[in-house]
């Protein structure tokens, strides 16, 4: 494992050797320098995941120094090292963004000094992340986010899309388990004026309570047992980006309580903290769940859902959209087929009838699923009805049916997906009841469901 890279800049080299001297330096790659020019210099051609300085030097002082890192290398922390008469200046630096500051000597307070420098170490690590987050952004923007379909349902998501997109309001993705509303929180995020900045997804489902509110929160040292340095949240972090989070509906009642004061205020407190934070962070929220419902029946807040339900977008369920099914099956097929470098052309008649027939019940994920599996296991150029994981025999004959039996067909499988419900079988049809009823009458039902 690399060692983290500190700069200790101080002009007294007396105080670099013993600083270097110190046992708990051998955990870290410590460059020891005489002059804040020197440091300038390493930062513009090595990476460095530490500045420690001090104040009083010629030429450039630890807090001229400070500005510099802050201008050019804002993710690296900066600790200053004050002798008497420096203090103040040292506040001024912390005021405006430095991450801590120690006053001279500082052997008496070595404990605080070394926790101290791991907190500013880890959260370089984090802000690591969040810039590898907006790598990964400034990627996707050179692709469009993929949402496919041409039904009206998916028409009117790339509507609200476009609508609420640039407006600077929460907005509650509903839709069934993986119907893609992290793919729309994503197309909002990128449609907006925080494209450019970090998109982070959450799930709340995965995290335990107090997990779940350290993570996102963050935490002072000594707030609970393991809590042995201060912890920066991700709401922290994400300041100017999106926070996207999912199954919100899981989240416990505690943390909602904090969640609806920081989607009002913007401003939050850390676990086992007192100072309010402030962070300009848009939050995108989802669920699989009737958020309602959950209000009613006392699982969930009803002023926090009045917050996230300022503006609402609802996914249908791929069963409600077959019409998109063939597009994305296509879609899913080039993409994946090129990833795995599998020369496959494309999908059989009876297998895209098959996949366009097929309830799906884990919905886009589901199908993403099946035609990647498909690619793995088609040996041919063409994807048919035996590279398919369910069952498909209700669907292979139909292009040989003339159209009574086609009727006859759909007449059932209409009445099988309402349970026998004839008025909803006949608006599933788009005929009326009484047309149904005649056309059932000399009908005998396949006994074989598809």
């Amino acid at each position: 494992m690399n060692k983290s890279k500190i700069l200790l800049i101080d002009d007294n080299e007396s105080f670099l050797e013993l600083f270097l001297s110190l046992p708990e330096t051998d955990r870290f790659d410590i460059v020891p320098l005489t002059s804040a020019k020197k440091a300038i210099k390493i930062l513009n051609t090595e990476p460095v995941d530490l500045v420690i300085s001090d104040v009083q030097m010629p030429e450039m002082s630890g807090t001229e120094l400070f500005v510099r890192v802050q201008d050019l290398y804002p993710d690296i922390p900066v600790i200053l090292i004050t002798a008497f008469g420096s203090t103040e200046e040292a506040i001024r630096a912390v005021k405006e963004g430095a991450f801590h500051y120690f006053e001279k000597p500082i052997d008496d307070k070595l404990d605080l000094f070394w926790t101290t420098l791991r907190e500013a170490l880890a959260k370089r690590e984090m802000l690591k992340e969040v810039a590898s987050l907006r790598r990964e952004r400034a990627l996707q923007a050179r692709t469009p986010v993929a949402i496919i379909g041409q039904s009206e349902g998916i028409k009117n998501v790339l509507e609200s899309i476009n609508e609420v997109a640039g407006l600077p309001v929460t907005v509650l993705i509903c839709g069934e388990t993986g119907t893609g509303k992290e793919l729309v929180a994503r197309a909002i995020h990128a449609a907006s004026d925080r494209r450019d900045k970090v998109f982070f997804p959450v799930n709340c489902n995965e995290f335990a309570a107090g997990v779940l509110e350290s993570e996102l929160f963050g935490h002072e040292k000594g707030a609970f047992t393991g809590a042995i340095g201060r912890k920066v949240g991700i709401f922290e972090l994400v300041n100017k980006g999106t926070l996207f989070l999912d199954e919100v509906s899981e989240a416990p009642s505690f943390f909602q309580s904090k969640l609806i004061r920081v989607v009002e205020t913007k401003t939050f407190t850390r676990v086992g903290g007192t100072l309010p934070i402030y962070s300009d962070v848009r939050v995108l929220a989802a669920t699989n769940r009737n958020l309602q419902a959950e209000v009613e029946s006392a699982r969930f807040r009803q002023d926090l859902f009045y917050r996230l339900s300022i503006y609402t977008i609802e996914i249908p369920p791929l069963r409600n959209r077959r019409e998109d099914i063939p597009l994305m099956a296509e879609y899913y097929l080039k993409k994946i087929s090129r990833a795995y470098r599998r020369p496959i052309a494309g999908i059989s008649n009876s297998a895209m009838l098959s996949l366009r027939e097929y309830d799906w019940p884990g919905n886009v994920r589901e199908l993403i699923n099946v035609i990647e599996r498909a690619v793995i296991t088609c040996k041919e150029t063409m994807i048919t009805t035996d590279h398919l994981p369910f069952d498909t025999e209700a669907y292979q004959g139909i292009s040989r049916l003339n159209l009574k039996d086609m009727e006859k067909f759909f007449i059932g499988l209409a009445l099988r997906r309402t349970h026998n419900n004839k008025t909803k079988a006949a608006e599933l049809l788009g005929i009326s009841r009484k047309t149904l009823l005649e056309k059932v009458r000399p009908v005998r039902l396949p006994e074989k469901s598809p």
